[in-house]
């Protein structure tokens, strides 16, 4: 394995956690080098529900930029960078925690909703409730 894919996968189990910092490692990267971090980390991508927490969190903290959260919730739940690519691609292979996949997707489905024309603004009462749903007192 190249160092780039190394840090790459290094990266991509850091995006998968809930750390957008390594969003942007990510976002610049092409789609195959992604994969093949993917498969280097040798285990299925999972989202844990303390991933979703942490990105509601850090939204409500000012710690992400709303485009971050919308960003790390389309590529999680898309398996590839949005608007990037014209015709078929190959996602990223990314599931959700079991037992709380209702809940993650819910969540990630409502932050991937952020810039749009009509539901574009996750207030913060919004992301309180978000965070109840996951379980986060």
């Amino acid at each position: 394995m190249s160092v780039a894919i190394a840090d790459l996968a290094t990266s991509l189990d850091r995006l998968i956690r809930g750390d957008l910092g390594s969003l942007g490692a990510i976002v610049s990267a092409e789609h195959t080098e992604v994969l093949r971090a993917a498969e280097a980390l040798g285990t299925p991508l999972m989202i844990p529900r303390t991933a979703a927490i942490s990105v509601v969190r850090g939204l409500i903290d000012g710690a992400y930029a709303p485009e971050m959260a919308q960003a790390w919730a389309s590529f999680v739940g898309a398996g590839f960078v949005a608007n990037r690519f014209t015709g078929p691609i190959r996602p990223v292979a990314i599931d959700f925690e079991e037992a709380f996949e209702d809940t993650i997707s819910a969540a990630v489905s409502r932050l991937d909703e952020i810039g749009d024309l009509v539901d574009g603004e996750v207030t913060t009462d919004e992301a309180l409730k978000l965070l109840q749903l996951l379980g986060e007192p």
